[in-house]
Parts: structure tokens; sequence; C-alpha cells
């Protein structure tokens, strides 16, 4: 299980990943100014914001980049892992039209399957579905806390990087 723990209280732009029990192992760290790349509007000061969504996981660094697919009221996005250029993961946000009605989040690298929220009250739970099994899900354990605290309960066969998009994914669909 990969546990993604908000750093401090005050900031939701950092997160700490660790296994159960086990020591920090790597970070997510949110931009100041996040920028896609098909962005309109370019950041206004690139030397002081940076504008990277960056992922480190066991000594081995990440960048997730993301791009409109589709401009509207609500844009559908779609967002890759990379890594030394290459695209490790990919998943989409695909917005309904009109105001009503939920967005999904369709996984469609490494494998093809989609994230569907199935909150609680006061939790967040997010499961994982391939061809209509249910594989695994990204949840809150505790309802109350001073810092978000998302755990990953995914199969084996998901790699560790891949469950660290899978949880920004969660982080920026729910809370974004």
């Amino acid at each position: 299980m990969l546990i993604a723990e908000q750093r401090s209280a005050l900031s939701r732009f950092t997160y700490d990943f660790r296994a159960e029990g086990g020591p920090v192992i790597g970070e997510l760290c949110f931009p100041d100014w996040a920028q896609a790349r098909n962005a309109r509007l370019k950041n206004p000061a690139p030397k002081w914001l940076r504008s990277s969504i960056d992922l480190r996981l066991s000594g081995a660094a990440y960048t997730i980049e993301f791009e409109y697919t589709r401009r509207g009221w609500a844009n559908d996005t779609r967002f890759e892992l990379m890594h030394n250029g290459v695209c490790l993961a990919s998943a989409e946000v695909v917005v309904p039209p009109g105001f009503l009605g939920r967005a999904r989040l369709l996984v469609t690298e490494p494998f093809s399957g989609e994230l569907i929220r199935r909150n609680t009250l006061f939790r967040i739970r997010y499961e994982l579905r391939r061809g209509g099994q249910t594989l695994g899900q990204v949840h809150e354990p505790d309802a109350f806390t001073t810092r978000r605290r998302l755990c990953a309960d995914l199969p084996a066969d998901v790699p560790l990087p891949v469950q660290g998009f899978l949880l920004f994914l969660v982080l920026q669909l729910a809370l974004g």
C-alpha cells in the first residue's frame, strides 16, 4: 500500500509518499503555476514560479504533464506521467457537457481502466475498475484529520510510480 500524506496542515502543495508503516520514500510537489502543454496563458515568471508537477519515488524523478483535450465550461484534460521523455502512464479526465454530471477519470496507459468515485459522507474513495471488476481503491482512511492522507490499495502488478500517479489524479480530481 502506498500512502500520500500532506506535509503541512497549512499547505496542500507537497505530499510525502511512504509504504505502510515505513519511512518516506518520495514526494509529490504541486507547482506554483500549473501550465498545460497547450496553455493559452504562459507562466509570467518562469525563473521564480515553478510550473512542473514533480513526483519523486525511490530515488527516481518523474514529471506529470497535462494538456487540454476539449475546452468548454469545464475542460477535458489528459495527464501523463513522464520519465526521461518517455510516457509511463496516461489518464484523461472527461467532463460531461452541461452543468450537471460527474467527471470521469479514465486510465489509458499502462492499462485501460477507470477510477470511479465512491465517496462516503466525510471521506474520499475511488475504485479502480477494469473490465467491470474492481481491482483496488484509493481512499482516505480517516474522516477528520489536520493533514490530508490518501492510501492506494492497488494490485501488486501496478508499478510504484503509476500508483503515485493515480494518487495524484485522485488528489487533483477530488480536491483540485
